[in-house]
């Protein structure tokens, strides 16, 4: 298992940033390079604000400048009038019936999983590291689709979360450090609140890398899959994304039977699945991994001295320095694929130090 940056390295909570600025390199069929549009703020929109505000008896330079927020409000923008399309499914025509509210739930599981696919394998998941540790950029052909961008403008809304999870598991985020605002701006009309035509190269990298079209779903039928893997067994299994009965896999009542070992899941039991699977990767390197809420210090929200979130994860996950890691799926039989039981479990590991001298919060 690659191990994750060190501690030391990991830069500040991820924030919004107008850089970079400029025309950005595209290219056309021919693969040289065509200039793309760049967002253009509004003339003199920057001029009335002071170079400088006093707070207190300090005296503190603007972190935003108008523009900025010019650029922000397109990009919201851009996300409302998808919303829109997606809601009224102008032009198209659904073969499930479904409300609007529910067509939408629908579209944003969609997007959640291209942005993970977009994530870890087009930026760089765990292990996956720059040259000589240098920020993470950017590149024309790696600006998602607008779904994708949508996603990922709202999980850096829970900036510690957001942190956290690239610590853990998203390097290439974590590396590119701030949401790239002008950017991602720049690939939308200022006007019509569209995306400009993406450039052949983006459409076949975004293709190439996710296994996903680059147009976001806006009308999903129920020919379209996903593969899903059993928790029991590990092996795939192509399930809908919808169905009449309403047990898709982007759907409330999602379930399924593995076609291998016919073993039932639910959306219940990936969750479960998932923990597991952050477990074993805890159990291969005790130092370098570590679960979910255990890596930034709960009070000031910066990394925690490793060795104390390792205690905390040995303590109250009921495990030992040293053990063999346990595959997720024997975990499952263990303890069991429910919310339910893995809270019954945890609970045994944290009333167990009841009487043992008090731990502090990690810092």
């Amino acid at each position: 298992m690659a191990a994750l940056p060190s501690y030391s390295a990991t830069p500040d909570v991820p924030a919004y940033s107008a850089e970079p600025t400029g025309t950005l390199p595209g290219y056309n069929e021919s693969g040289t390079s065509v200039p793309l549009k760049s967002f253009v703020p509004s003339r003199g929109i920057n001029d009335k604000l002071p170079n400088h505000f006093k707070i207190n008896n300090n005296y503190v330079v603007p972190q935003l400048m108008p523009s900025d927020l010019e650029a922000h409000l397109v990009l919201l923008g851009a996300f409302h009038r998808l919303k829109e399309e997606v809601l009224s499914l102008k032009g198209v025509k659904a073969d499930i019936p479904m409300e609007p509210e529910e067509r939408w739930a629908v579209f944003l599981q969609r997007a959640v999983y291209r942005f993970e696919q977009w994530a870890v394998r087009m930026i760089g998941g765990e292990g996956e590291e720059d040259e000589e540790g240098k920020p993470r950029v950017l590149k024309p052909n790696e600006v998602p689709p607008l779904d994708v961008m949508m996603v990922w403008h709202t999980y850096m809304l829970n900036p510690r979360t957001y942190h956290e999870d690239c610590i853990r598991k998203l390097s290439g985020l974590l590396r590119m450090g701030s949401f790239p605002l002008i950017q991602l701006a720049s690939s939308i009309d200022q006007e019509t609140l569209l995306p400009h035509p993406a450039t052949e190269g983006r459409v076949s990298a975004f293709s190439s890398f996710t296994g996903q079209p680059f147009e976001p779903p806006i009308n999903t039928t129920s020919e379209e899959t996903v593969a899903v893997f059993c928790p029991s067994c590990s092996q795939p299994n192509t399930i809908p994304w919808i169905t009449y009965k309403g047990d898709g896999y982007a759907q409330r009542a999602f379930a399924c039977a593995c076609s291998h070992c016919k073993f039932e899941f639910n959306t219940e039991t990936l969750g479960v699945f998932k923990f597991f699977q952050d477990l074993e990767r805890f159990m291969m390197d005790t130092n370098r991994n570590f679960m979910a809420n255990t890596v930034l210090d709960y009070q000031s929200g910066l990394p925690a001295d490793p060795q104390m979130s390792k205690l905390l994860c040995l303590q109250y996950l009921r495990l030992r320095e040293g053990m063999n890691p346990i595959r997720p799926e024997n975990l499952g039989k263990q303890i069991g694929w429910t919310f339910k039981a893995l809270e019954a479990y945890c609970r045994k590991g944290l009333m167990g130090r009841r009487d043992k001298p008090h731990m502090d919060t990690p810092r």
